[in-house]
């Protein structure tokens, strides 16, 4: 893993592989994730492409990062990472949370996004979850068995041992501070006025296992001019679960920038 520092001195982990001379992919995970949910796509984009795959602040390798832990900071925190490691212009690829950031820094770095991907998105404008259904992700941190039985759902069909295993881990490893602070920034995220303002060619990738047309109502017909696909026997884990569509419709998508 590489390092980059951010601008508030924290020490951030990211991974590079790939040649250079093209223009670099950017890929950021979702809530209780890490960069290691990307791989399998990595592992197919990397033979032609720069990749970057980031362990966002309080995530990963870069859990030993201070806060704050929101959607705002992790946006801030990439534009040090592209000056650190000379990014500019970059494609970004965000899922779930990470799309929201993705959708974020757009906004904020207009100059230095050629594209966005967002896979099974979270919206600019938030998630506005029922009482009950936000009680429930806020008592996932610390607790292990729920959170297994909440990662089981997120797949379209049961998910192999090692990819199982990948999630758990992965989930596990954040501190529960981190895990509440950022769940609180992007399931109330208020940004969608300024979303619909982005003018980035950005491909939406709705999972057909995950209210597809949410993500068309609430994402695509928000950002004008974006393309709207829906992923084949995919759920809301689709990077892991199909990486060879992923990893194809994104080739597709910075063919045609």
């Amino acid at each position: 893993m590489n390092t980059f520092v951010a601008a508030d001195g924290a020490e951030l982990a990211y991974e590079e592989r790939g040649p250079r001379g093209d223009i670099p992919l950017l890929f950021l995970h979702g809530w209780n994730a890490n960069a290691k949910i990307w791989t399998r796509i990595v592992d197919r984009l990397a033979k032609r492409h720069r990749t970057i795959s980031l362990d966002l602040r309080g995530f990963g390798a870069s859990s030993a990062a201070p806060g704050p832990y929101n959607v705002e900071t992790f946006s801030d925190d990439l534009s040090a990472l592209i000056l650190a490691a000379d990014l500019d212009p970059l494609v970004v690829i965000g899922h779930s949370m990470g799309a929201a950031v993705a959708q974020r820094f757009a906004i904020d770095r207009p100059d230095a996004v050629e594209g966005l991907v967002l896979v099974a998105p979270v919206p600019a404008g938030g998630m506005e979850f029922p009482p009950k259904v936000d009680a429930f992700f806020r008592s996932l941190p610390g607790n292990p068995a729920a959170t297994h039985a909440w990662l089981e759902r997120l797949t379209y069909r049961e998910a192999p041992p090692d990819v199982r295993a990948l999630l758990r881990e992965a989930a596990a490893a954040v501190a529960p501070e981190v895990a509440l602070e950022s769940y609180e920034s992007w399931s109330k995220a208020n940004f969608a006025d300024e979303a619909a303002t982005i003018a980035t060619p950005t491909l939406v990738l709705a999972a057909a296992g995950d209210r597809p047309e949410f993500a068309r109502e609430r994402v695509a017909e928000l950002i004008p001019g974006s393309r709207y696909e829906i992923v084949a026997e995919a759920a809301h884990y689709a990077p892991v679960e199909v990486p060879e569509q992923i990893a194809g419709l994104i080739e597709r998508f910075i063919a045609n920038l």
